[in-house]
């Protein structure tokens, strides 16, 4: 007794071996070596950004350069900061032998340098931070 394929099963077989088998003379580009320690690294800690975004009042009349130092922080949302920031220092605060500060801006904590109110950093708990120094 033989048995007998029918070729209607055969024929959608044959067409994927046949569409697989004109692609094998194409080489595939291996892929890209991938550091997984240089990628984590850039994940877990971003680089500092440093970037300018003008000046604020502070004290006295004297004026502050509003830095971004680290993660998504908009210019806006840095000058407003530091703006509320200075607005809230009282003089007792300003000549703190410790530096001004902790003041929090929800989600912000904020705080000046012993000796320089104008020399701020504020940051959030997810890493962002934003900064003050004195503009000359």
């Amino acid at each position: 007794m033989s048995r007998q394929i029918p070729l209607r099963s055969i024929g959608p077989v044959a067409a994927c071996v046949l569409t697989l088998s004109a692609c094998g003379g194409q080489g595939v580009p291996p892929p890209a070596p991938v550091d997984a320690g240089q990628a984590q690294a850039v994940l877990a800690d971003p680089p500092a950004q440093n970037i300018q975004c003008g000046t604020v009042p502070a004290n006295d009349g004297q004026q502050a350069k509003v830095i971004i130092r680290q993660g998504a922080v908009e210019c806006a949302e840095a000058v407003t900061l530091l703006t509320q920031y200075f607005a809230r220092v009282t003089p007792a605060a300003a000549a703190s032998p410790d530096g001004a500060g902790p003041v929090a801006l929800d989600p912000w904590t904020c705080g000046s340098d012993p000796g320089s109110v104008l020399t701020a950093t504020c940051s959030t708990e997810d890493g962002r931070q934003v900064g003050s120094e004195p503009a000359r």
